[in-house]
């Protein structure tokens, strides 16, 4: 008996555990046919381990699936002291310094897929989709920006990604399908939070997401 009721505990729990994760993918599985995009106010956490340096930055994003299936976004930081707007633009990251007036433009290539996959993890990817990829499992709730959320823990299947990647935390309401916030752990002890606030699913976009310079704006070497 004393080693029947500890078992009992434990199998309970996991099964709790396994509603719940099925429960939050299946809320990811009903949002993400009608995702066309989404708007929020950001916070960017970023711990750098190996000087035990945290930057805290706020801003804004919006994201925009087109209609080849790829996705656009805009993430802008152009308030802080490292005054900056990044724009995700199919292959190509344009980042713009307006303090500078200049920009840098990155070609990620065949990368652009893996990027998608983390622009829209939480928002507008299936639970499916996200099973594929990862490792899922609960850790528990949390009051996330005022709000009830369970909080689940992926793990890549993809050696590529967990080279750059060891785990990802998200945070999903439980009366919503997409996160409030994310955490990114890199193998090197680094990481990055970010919470959503005053999101809007499927916000009105007039065409297609452009990261707009300024006339006589310079392109960086």
């Amino acid at each position: 008996m004393r080693t029947l009721l500890p078992l009992c505990v434990l199998v309970s729990t996991a099964l709790a555990q396994s509603q719940d994760v099925n429960a939050v993918l299946a809320r990811m599985d009903q949002a993400a046919p009608t995702f066309r995009g989404m708007s929020a106010d950001v916070q960017m956490k970023t711990l750098t381990a190996i000087i035990g340096d945290t930057t805290v930055e706020n801003g804004t994003l919006k994201i925009q699936r087109v209609k080849n299936g790829g996705v656009r976004a805009i993430l802008d930081f152009s308030g802080q002291t490292d005054a900056r707007e990044i724009g995700f633009l199919g292959k190509i990251v344009r980042i713009y310094y307006p303090n500078l007036k200049s920009y840098q433009d990155y070609d990620v290539g065949k990368n652009t897929d893996v990027l998608n996959q983390f622009l829209l993890l939480g928002f507008g990817s299936s639970g499916k989709e996200l099973a594929q990829s990862y490792d899922i499992s609960a850790d528990g709730s949390e009051k996330i920006a005022g709000q009830d959320t369970t909080k689940l823990l992926l793990i890549p299947k993809d050696p590529k990604i967990k080279e750059h990647l060891s785990k990802i935390e998200i945070w999903v309401p439980n009366n919503a399908g997409y996160p409030v916030q994310q955490q990114f752990f890199e193998p090197s002890g680094n990481y990055r939070i970010v919470t959503y606030t005053n999101v809007k699913i499927n916000p009105p976009m007039k065409g297609t997401l452009e990261l707009k310079l300024p006339s006589g704006a310079k392109k960086q070497s």
